[in-house]
């Protein structure tokens, strides 16, 4: 992997400080109706090109309220990507139905992507919900067995009151199921953001008898660790969980972080990896389950998103590079 560079765009201004020493071959992004959804697009370089763009967007987002907001982001990012990309194809997933969002995005990408087995790509991670990013990283690092990906993120200048409310399910992300052995206890380790009650439904649904609560220190920013260890207090204090903490800005160093702490228990429990934190360290427990295969990775599925105030502006801008898987 290559180290992590940190672009503070209130001050740069951004435009023009995201480039690349060769062509990519493909960049992903993600449509939603956060305000965000296009900063990272909008630091591409003047000089920048990839052969093709992708735009994946959540199907359920262009009904109702949220149609008019997610619409306009994808029509941003079309004109954004005009004059950088040879090819601009969106991909309509689903994040209520996993199967949808999978078969998606498989088909896009395999309808794509040449049989050559190196491919540059950059995927802007700042909007994706975690399962369908999840999902699409595993599709390209399977795809292609040299694999060289640049994630881009952009933290926001603030959340919003809240983020999700409520919960419809709990499932694995699809490819990684683990090693379940019903005769071992349960250990749930959670990189935790600002949702509690999905961790809570996560702790119901897989009854562990161990629970690690991550919390992301480094943050993407200062002021988000305190909000983190306030949205998460009631669980923090019940006397099965340990505290632990993780970098939420860098998927190097959250990688070893979980490395870390969850090798010692393979054999001896049945380990089931949550990340609710950053798309960063959400990128960081993939690398880790696709290395220890043990390794489950889940999702509570929000019963609703605040389509109206997720987020407030863009504050910095995230890159690293990671390896072939």
């Amino acid at each position: 992997m290559k180290r992590y560079k940190v672009l503070n765009l209130r001050q740069q201004g951004g435009i023009g400080t995201c480039r690349t020493d060769v062509p990519d071959d493909i960049f992903i992004v993600c449509a939603s109706y956060e305000p965000r959804t296009t900063a990272g697009a909008e630091c591409l370089a003047p000089d920048y090109f990839a052969g093709r763009a992708f735009i994946y967007y959540n199907g359920e987002f262009l009904k109702g309220h949220s149609q008019p907001m997610v619409q306009s982001k994808i029509s941003q990012l079309t004109e954004l990507l005009r004059d950088k990309c040879s090819k601009i194809t969106t991909i309509e997933g689903s994040w209520l139905d996993a199967r949808l969002q999978f078969t998606a995005v498989r088909s896009a990408l395999e309808a794509e992507i040449t049989d050559a087995p190196e491919a540059a790509i950059t995927i802007d991670t700042t909007t994706f919900n975690r399962e369908s990013l999840l999902i699409t990283l595993a599709l390209l690092r399977s795809l292609h067995c040299q694999t060289r990906i640049r994630i881009l993120y952009v933290s926001p200048a603030d959340h919003g009151e809240w983020l999700s409310r409520g919960f419809r399910c709990v499932r694995n992300i699809m490819g990684f199921p683990g090693t379940q052995q019903p005769s071992l206890p349960t250990l749930l380790a959670v990189l935790s953001g600002f949702e509690p009650e999905r961790v809570l439904k996560l702790v119901d649904e897989h009854e562990p008898t161990i629970i690690y609560m991550g919390i992301g220190d480094p943050p993407t920013e200062p002021r988000f660790l305190e909000r983190n260890i306030e949205e998460q207090k009631l669980i923090l204090a019940r006397q099965d969980v340990e505290e632990f903490r993780f970098s939420a800005e860098n998927v190097t160093d959250c990688r070893d972080q979980l490395e870390e702490l969850l090798t010692p228990h393979f054999g001896s429990y049945n380990i089931i990896l949550a990340p609710m934190s950053t798309k960063l360290s959400t990128v960081a427990a993939l690398l880790v389950a696709e290395r220890h295969t043990e390794i489950q990775l889940t999702y509570c599925v929000p019963g609703e998103y605040n389509v109206d105030s997720y987020s407030r502006g863009a504050d910095t801008l995230f890159m690293e590079e990671i390896s072939s898987g």
